[in-house]
């Protein structure tokens, strides 16, 4: 397995601010028709739509703890190359 210098691992960052607002966007309209379709007499179809809206949920928060991961590991590589220039 070849490995990769942590430069090139993490060329490309996660960014989720403008796809995290768009996917909190989107679980509170399928929650809101959801809430629907339960008061109109819809029971299964309102816990599916509950369930997609769970589903992309657990999908931002995953993805959110690997753009904290990233920063992490970001943070501790510029850390060490300003020590290694000497600046502080």
């Amino acid at each position: 397995m070849k490995k990769l210098g942590e430069e090139k691992r993490y060329k490309h960052k996660l960014n989720m601010l403008e796809p995290g607002t768009k996917m909190l966007k989107c679980i509170g309209i399928l929650s809101l028709i959801g809430i629907l379709l339960y008061v109109f007499q819809f029971r299964i179809i309102a816990f599916c739509v509950w369930a997609v809206s769970g589903i992309i949920f657990a999908i931002l928060l995953i993805l959110l703890a690997i753009e904290a991961h990233q920063d992490n590991v970001m943070n501790e590589i510029t850390m060490k190359e300003n020590k290694k220039n000497g600046e502080n």
